[in-house]
């Protein structure tokens, strides 16, 4: 609410000129970390600018930082990131930030249960930025749920293929090769379940016992007994 009453003072007194524009009141305000001013000052921009795709990109990560500090409504950014994203569809700046805030949303839905949201959301984040595996393997734990395995099969391997730094997936990925008795591609996954021990070291213990699994099948007997002590 207070960030609120702030834009409202600074639209007010935006008639009253020292001579700097708008767009050099609301980078001064943001160096000083009054996010209220200063995005009461980049809507004055943008308003009378609206192609300036340096402010909008400026404007957009300052109400992302306010939303991460304060909460609320996540609409004015993703409309600001899908504004950045029709000019720019190749930035890779943008690409990341509509990206991640799509998972997010879709994350908030999924524990909403608003499922069918979820998965559009998902699916447009992986159509934003393909490169990243983060929404493909939130697809994975969302058609897990739902169920429908085979789907979150593909879309585990999907995100798998993009390397991203998420223990859970190749857990999850490993799991799925083991009950397929694809054997190889089991171990293979799940050991970089412990070459991310940087990242997680919470599910160490089960992805030895899945490996255990996996060597016993192979008939890699040692193997097997190593991951179980």
């Amino acid at each position: 609410m207070k960030w609120v009453v702030a834009v409202a003072a600074t639209l007010v007194l935006a008639g009253c000129s020292d001579g700097r524009t708008d767009l050099e009141r609301a980078q001064e305000a943001a160096d000083y970390n009054d996010r209220a001013r200063a995005i009461g000052y980049y809507q004055l921009h943008l308003a009378a600018n609206p192609e300036d795709f340096d402010a909008r990109l400026e404007y957009t990560l300052l109400l992302g930082e306010n939303w991460a500090f304060e909460g609320g409504d996540a609409g004015p950014i993703l409309e600001s990131l899908e504004i950045l994203f029709a000019e720019q569809p190749d930035n890779l700046r943008v690409k990341e930030l509509y990206a991640m805030m799509l998972v997010r949303q879709a994350q908030a839905a999924h524990e909403a249960r608003r499922y069918d949201e979820a998965e559009e959301l998902l699916l447009q984040a992986s159509d934003v930025h393909p490169d990243v595996g983060t929404a493909s393997y939130h697809l994975g734990v969302l058609y897990t749920e739902l169920e429908r395995e085979e789907e979150a099969f593909v879309a585990w391997i999907s995100a798998a293929l993009k390397r991203p730094q998420i223990p859970d997936l190749y857990l999850q990925l490993g799991r799925q090769y083991l009950e397929r008795d694809m054997l190889d591609r089991a171990v293979n996954t799940l050991l970089l379940v412990d070459e991310l021990r940087g990242t997680s070291t919470y599910l160490i213990p089960e992805a030895n016992c899945a490996l255990a699994e996996a060597y016993f099948k192979r008939g890699d007997m040692p193997a097997a007994r190593e991951r179980r002590e």
